[in-house]
This record gives structure tokens, C-alpha cells and sequence, in this order.
């Protein structure tokens, strides 16, 4: 199983941080899909739940999962900060060489695992596009033209820079000081920066599926006041971030 993927690789441990808001219909059912895929040995897989202060009975099931496996971590957030900001939390909160996320929607499936894996092997981020994507019209076509000016502005590899990322740790910490997004935004600064500092970079095609239990969280207020400022103030301060590059 997963031990096999990672010597392979040359990897030794992978953690996935699973941001969690109001999934009570299927955090549990990702994790056990997770450890059908890749088993529960906590020296190879890390899953971190991070709770992001959900109002249903998601931070219950998620304490009881880690009660039941010892390859899960709770995490709970004091306050509502979004998916990828809590992606990172996830990823300060592990030891792992290999880092990825997976959102607790269960619209990515981890069996793309392996491939990511190999593809990271001569790489330093593996971005992945999902095709097809299974999303309402209105999210595709918001995410369409995000991902269109982010690609403009800052020349990312990723066609697709809001979906899954993984990351080697000790290129995560080069740039970890610098994602000081507090929104969706804070993967384009992992593409502006994984460019800046010239990390090996490739996009894999992964499959994506409709979601089927709970709500849909979109954007929400939080990521249409920040994104806007955000995208603004790092194309002012491309010049300084270039100028920051370590070879």
C-alpha cells in the first residue's frame, strides 16, 4: 500500500491535511476511504483534521475518528478561516516529507495518490487539474476567470490553482514564511513563489466527482473581501519577491 508509493518514491511519510467545515455527511466517510486506499499505519500517513470551528457534529465525528486511528489528528481552529488557510495549519502541525490536501468534500478521491507521488519523485509541486469537473456552472465559471487572471498576473504553471496541491516539506518551508494569505488566495502565492524560487513544478489530471451529501461552500464573503486585496498587493510586490529568491 501506501509504504510501497513511498519507497518507491524515495518518500518516507505523507500527511494530508483535510480542511473541515459543517461535513458531518462525510468527513467519516473520507477518512475510512483514505485508510482503504492506503492503510492506517502512522508511520507512513498522517490524515489532519482541521476542524475549521464547523456548527454541526463535525468536530465530534472527527474526535472519535482520531480516537479510532492513530494515523488521524484532530486539529480545531478557535475561528472560521476558510480551506486553504486551514490546509496549512494542517501542514505546520506534521513532520511528514510529503505534503497534500484533500478537501473533506470527498469530490477528490485519494487514488490519485500514487501517480502524485511519482510524478513528486523528480519534482518539488505536484499541482493537479480536475477533469472533469463536477461543480455547479456558476462556481466553474468563477474559477475559470480566478484562474485566468492569476495566471496572467503571476505566470503559474497550474491551470487549476484552487484544487489540490502537494508539496515536498523542505520546499514547503522555503516558502512557508511567505503565505500570509488569509483566503482561497494563498495558492496562487504557492505558485507565484514555487516559480520565484525555481522549484520543479508539474500539473497532474485527476478526477473529480459531483459532491453528493451536504452543502456546497463556494465563495463565501470571507474570500470575495480578501482575494480582490490580495491579488492586488502581491502583483504590487512581485519586484520585492523576486529579489527574495534563494538558489
Amino acid at each position: 500500500m501506501l509504504e510501497a508509493y513511498l519507497s518507491d518514491n524515495k518518500f518516507n511519510k505523507l500527511a494530508i491535511s483535510i480542511p473541515t467545515y459543517n461535513e458531518e455527511k462525510n468527513i467519516e466517510l473520507m477518512i475510512d476511504e483514505c485508510i482503504e486506499f492506503l492503510g492506517q499505519n502512522p508511520k507512513y500517513l498522517e490524515l489532519l483534521i482541521v476542524n475549521d470551528l464547523s456548527g454541526d457534529t463535525s468536530g465530534e465525528i472527527s474526535k472519535k475518528l482520531s480516537e479510532k486511528y492513530e494515523c488521524v489528528t484532530l486539529i480545531n481552529n478557535k475561528e472560521n478561516i476558510g480551506c486553504h488557510p486551514s490546509q496549512l495549519i494542517g501542514w505546520n502541525n506534521t513532520d511528514a516529507d510529503v505534503l497534500y490536501m484533500l478537501p473533506s468534500d470527498r469530490q477528490i478521491p485519494p487514488n490519485s495518490i500514487p501517480e502524485l507521488l511519482l510524478n513528486l519523485k523528480n519534482n518539488d509541486v505536484v499541482w493537479t487539474n480536475r477533469v472533469p469537473r463536477n461543480d455547479p456552472l456558476f462556481r466553474k465559471i468563477v474559477s475559470f476567470f480566478y484562474n485566468l487572471i492569476s495566471r496572467f498576473l503571476f505566470s503559474l504553471i497550474p491551470n487549476d490553482v484552487d484544487s489540490a496541491v502537494m508539496i515536498r516539506r523542505d520546499a514547503y518551508i522555503k516558502i512557508s514564511k511567505y503565505l500570509d494569505s488569509k483566503s482561497a488566495f494563498i495558492q496562487v502565492q504557492i505558485g507565484f513563489l514555487s516559480s520565484i524560487f525555481k522549484f520543479r513544478q508539474i500539473q497532474v489530471n485527476i478526477s473529480h466527482r459531483k459532491r453528493v451529501a451536504g452543502k456546497p461552500k463556494g465563495i463565501n464573503f470571507h474570500d470575495v473581501t480578501w482575494v480582490p486585496r490580495e491579488l492586488i498587493s502581491l502583483y504590487q510586490q512581485r519586484k520585492k519577491f523576486k529579489e527574495l529568491r534563494i538558489d
